[in-house]
């Protein structure tokens, strides 16, 4: 039985751009920071600590997000 109107298309084309920003945020950092010289912090933690830990957080919650996804896929075809 075909499922007219389904998001799961569209939910995978979200989690895809989401793979893909990923992969541009952490191949990418502000190099910047390590030439400026000045130390600033975000929360009391260095920018650039606090940087890689959020990229590390989205890269994460991408990979739990695909999972569900795949997971939720594979039980409404069962």
């Amino acid at each position: 039985m075909s499922k007219q109107g389904s998001p799961t298309p569209l939910r995978r084309g979200i989690v895809k751009l989401w793979f893909a920003l990923d992969a541009i945020v952490a191949l990418a950092p502000p190099l910047y920071w390590a030439a400026d010289g000045r130390t600033m912090s975000i929360a009391g933690v260095p920018a650039a600590l606090f940087y890689f830990l959020a990229v590390s957080l989205c890269v994460t919650a991408s990979l739990i997000a695909a999972y569900l996804l795949d997971a939720s896929d594979e039980g409404a075809v069962a």
